[in-house]
């Protein structure tokens, strides 16, 4: 009866396929009070259409749909400017929820006032709900700090307070890692996060296409732009920092040297894989020819190492 009001948001682009099962994951929570908040990024398939049926079965779900394809940073930002909740949830619209996944992130939340940010564990399914593996993040702050300089520590499915993303202002357009940005402004700005350590109630799927999969060239120089960010702030000791889009997009620019490059060393890194555990000395050839061929495979696999060590060991 005094449930506190939570935000779903939820961008949806060409998920036809998914949609259904995502929405039903969050209409069936155990956690009543919410609002569902969908912006569809201007789908060319049938999944508007299935969203508007969704609608009419539930008065909780708010449905809009951007004119253009505006990408996911523009898209989450226009949802949570709709949103009135006390507690901001993230979800994915090819993805699946346990029912008491809310449930569980806010009672974690009103419990523990110091922590304004709560991931959780995750298994990882394909397009058919087959699971694929399981993914176990860490819950203490401290090495989840230390992670941060290598990789994302808590996953983008999160529930947080509502004051975290009005003080930052939402999510700024620094596509492919807006998410690791936000976790690095958090830090600067004085805020905690943690995760659900031993509660796998998310599953991501993967799919071609989607964002899972999609681990190019210019995802790992955005990662390297948020991070310079975030050291411009420590440095500076100011919260702020020289942020712009356009400055973004020509730090991401890639040429047709360095593409070829990164390709061919992702042909390498995929034969490393196949070796590596049966013909040890070969896999370990193709590996060193894939850190050798571009430096942005190279910085991508030590980063990954590293933070899979912190992740094991600390």
């Amino acid at each position: 009866m005094n449930q506190k009001l939570v935000s779903v948001l939820i961008p949806t682009y060409n998920v036809e396929k998914f949609i259904d099962q995502a929405i039903y994951s969050i209409i069936n929570q155990t956690y009543k009070n919410l609002e569902i908040i969908i912006v569809d990024d201007s789908s060319k398939d049938s999944t508007y259409q299935k969203l508007e049926k969704l609608q009419k079965k539930d008065k909780r779900i708010r449905l809009f749909k951007n004119e253009k394809n505006l990408k996911i940073c523009k898209t989450l930002n226009r949802a949570f400017n709709y949103s009135r909740g006390q507690y901001i949830v993230r979800m994915d619209g090819d993805d699946i929820c346990e029912l008491d996944r809310i449930e569980k992130q806010v009672k974690y939340l009103e419990e523990n006032k110091e922590i304004h940010l709560v991931g959780m564990s995750v298994k990882g399914i394909d397009e058919e709900n087959r699971e694929i593996s399981k993914n176990k993040y860490c819950k203490n702050f401290n090495i989840l700090k230390q992670m941060l300089k290598y990789g994302t520590p808590v996953l983008h499915i999160w529930a947080a307070r509502r004051e975290v993303y009005e003080n930052l202002h939402g999510y700024r357009e620094i596509p492919y890692v807006e998410d690791y940005d936000f976790l690095l402004r958090m830090l600067t700005s004085g805020y905690k996060f943690t995760n659900l350590e031993d509660y796998y109630g998310y599953s991501v799927r993967f799919r071609e296409g989607n964002t899972v999969t999609s681990n190019g060239i210019e995802q790992i120089k955005a990662f390297e732009y948020a991070k310079k960010l975030y050291l411009e702030r420590i440095n500076n000791k100011v919260n702020e920092d020289s942020f712009s889009e356009e400055k973004f997009y020509k730090y991401i620019n890639t040429n047709k040297m360095e593409k070829l490059k990164y390709d061919k060393s992702l042909i390498f890194f995929k034969k490393y894989l196949l070796q590596k555990n049966t013909k040890k000395i070969t896999g370990l050839i193709f590996l060193i020819q894939s850190l050798l061929t571009s430096k942005y495979q190279a910085k991508k696999i030590l980063n990954r190492a590293r933070f899979k060590f912190y992740a094991k060991y600390f």
